[in-house]
């Protein structure tokens, strides 16, 4: 089945999420594999600008809540290509780091517009909070993989680093005999308060933050006494591999059509996104056909043309 059209907006933000090939360990805890994930998104959060409320890393999946600077192209944009960066430089040296080849993401990100600051808020704690929900530590703090939690729930300012492999080119490459390790550059990725916090001042935003996680926490840890399944150990986790993948097959889920508030919010979506479609079609059949001025709705992006050579 083929995917909707995007609806791209500059004042809405998108929790999207993405799962590993395989669902293979990919992402499990590992300082490499930390920086690696780190310096990618600040790499292209530099070159394609855009909001960026989490990032979160649980083993085998991403979740990350984005939206875009303002409602130009360009920032719109931006949306698709910093995620289209980001996911390539994560390929590219994973596979140089775990000497293998192929994709690293299996299917393309389920991405779902947050209706309102509430939503957000609640997807935000969600995806923070992941790899407790799923036992594989029993505080996000102790969590070992990539996390948005020590910048934004302790104010920590983490930095990190990649090869240049650009400039190491331009300067000659292997001909010019200079070690990689010349072209090390530090970066850091920026993150923006979620709106609904945006007032507080930092402590106090930090603080909310973890007193939201410690309750979440506190809540996943009695469902585990109940079940009677314990948090993953430390030596149970380092033991796995990162092309180990879950025992059992995932369940299929539906994607939400959105995520919101209220039903009422939800509704008028739904009835909006209806509307967009239906409006995204014609415009599509007409340029399709030939119509190269045919106005799409805001927010779309024109389907690709194939040019296909007569024999």
């Amino acid at each position: 089945m083929g995917m909707h059209p995007r609806w791209l907006k500059a004042d809405s933000a998108y929790a999207q999420t993405q799962r590993t090939v395989d669902r293979q360990f990919l992402f499990k805890p590992d300082p490499a594999i930390r920086n690696i994930i780190g310096a990618s998104a600040a790499r292209a959060q530099q070159d394609h600008p855009v909001t960026i409320y989490y990032l979160e890393f649980n083993i085998n999946h991403e979740q990350c809540g984005i939206a875009a600077l303002s409602s130009s192209r360009e920032d719109l944009d931006n949306l698709i290509n910093f995620k289209r960066t980001f996911h390539r430089l994560i390929a590219g040296e994973i596979n140089n780091l775990l000497d293998r080849e192929g994709s690293v993401f299996s299917t393309p990100s389920r991405n779902v517009e947050c209706l309102d600051n509430a939503s957000l808020e609640q997807q935000f704690f969600y995806a923070m909070t992941n790899p407790v929900k799923d036992g594989l530590v029993d505080r996000i703090a102790e969590w070992g993989g990539f996390s948005s939690y020590s910048a934004l729930a302790r104010g920590e300012i983490e930095t990190y680093t990649y090869i240049d492999r650009t400039a190491w080119h331009n300067a000659g490459g292997k001909r010019s005999k200079k070690p990689l390790q010349a072209f090390v550059k530090t970066i850091r990725l920026e993150y923006t308060p979620l709106p609904s916090l945006a007032k507080m001042k930092p402590g106090q935003r930090q603080a909310h933050i973890r007193r939201e996680c410690r309750t979440l926490e506190k809540a996943f840890r009695e469902e585990r006494q109940r079940t009677g399944q314990p948090a993953m150990s430390r030596a149970k986790m380092d033991k796995l591999d990162h092309r180990d993948r879950p025992k059992t097959r995932a369940k299929r889920t539906k994607k939400p059509l959105c995520h919101a508030s209220t039903q009422e919010a939800a509704d008028a979506y739904k009835r909006e996104i209806k509307e967009f479609l239906t409006s995204y079609k014609i415009a599509s059949a007409a340029y399709r056909s030939g119509a190269w001025e045919t106005e799409f709705p805001l927010g779309s992006i024109k389907p690709p043309l194939m040019n296909v050579a007569a024999v």
